[in-house]
């Protein structure tokens, strides 16, 4: 039976709803994609096509069904198999918006053996590839950080700050410099992104250059760095290093001094005498 009949046992919508959807047939049908392997992948993968250049929610049911089926607990062997086949689709010659929904299927079973197949997509800054190739490879794992390494010199505008979170999600510290880099930026994301990514990193070193920057920031943005500023502190009390995250509040006290800003003295204070 090829992908195309197998199919059959997923439902049409009517209008914008799935109605009448039978698991045991969705199920059988599963079992049928996996049992039929490289080649019924391919077949089924084929059958998906741009937004507006034919049917194909079937297929993405199928699709998506599998990858959900084979990542759970006891399926290593299925996974790895289906995933290795799914990932070397994305070679093809397919429109980006096919591989931003095979990335996104990736996403869910991949593990990081997989990852030299998605990384690529990283530096792509086409129909959000680069963000769909980044949360597939955060989903592995810390393991994947290298790819991330690697991508950020090639890479600009959006896939770049995407890389720089990549990099702050996998609180790597070897990515010291780009983060302090970036929290100099000329843009607000890029310096916010930078900021969190030492925040996350727990660098008591760049405490002054959290400070400093959030000093610098107005409206949201000076919100969102104050806040990284505060939970830095937090990191560096947890860690027994009390008297680096008492200066930290301290400056902010005694920076922040304008009214609507007084909530963030008030935390501040709270948090200097839980230090005493």
């Amino acid at each position: 039976m090829n992908a195309k009949e197998i199919i059959q046992a997923f439902p049409q919508p009517e209008g914008k709803i799935l109605r009448n959807i039978d698991k045991d047939a969705c199920e059988r049908a599963v079992e049928q994609i996996l049992a039929g392997g490289k080649k019924t992948l391919r077949e089924l993968v084929d059958l998906i096509v741009e937004p507006g250049r034919g049917v194909d929610v079937q297929a993405r049911h199928a699709l998506h069904s599998t990858a959900i089926r084979v990542g759970g607990p006891g399926k290593t062997k299925a996974r790895k198999a289906f995933s290795t086949s799914l990932a070397e689709t994305l070679s093809d010659d397919r429109p980006n918006a096919v591989k931003g929904f095979i990335l996104r299927q990736l996403q869910v079973c991949a593990g990081p053996e997989e990852g030299g197949k998605i990384a690529p997509f990283l530096t792509n800054p086409e129909d959000h590839l680069y963000e769909y190739a980044a949360q597939a490879l955060e989903a592995m794992g810390p393991s994947t950080v290298s790819h991330f390494r690697k991508a950020y010199p090639k890479a600009s505008g959006a896939p770049r700050l995407t890389i720089i979170q990549g990099l702050g999600v996998h609180r790597d510290d070897d990515s010291r410099e780009v983060f302090r880099k970036a929290a100099k930026a000329k843009d607000l994301e890029t310096r916010l992104a930078g900021l969190w990514g030492l925040m996350r990193i727990a660098s008591a070193e760049d405490a002054d250059l959290l400070l400093a920057q959030s000093a610098k920031e107005k409206g949201w943005g000076r919100i969102k760095a104050t806040a990284y500023c505060m939970e830095l502190a937090e990191s560096l009390s947890n860690k027994g290093r009390k008297k680096e995250a008492r200066a930290i509040y301290e400056e902010i006290r005694k920076t922040r001094k304008a009214d609507q800003e007084d909530y963030l003295r008030e935390s501040a204070d709270r948090e200097l005498a839980r230090l005493k």
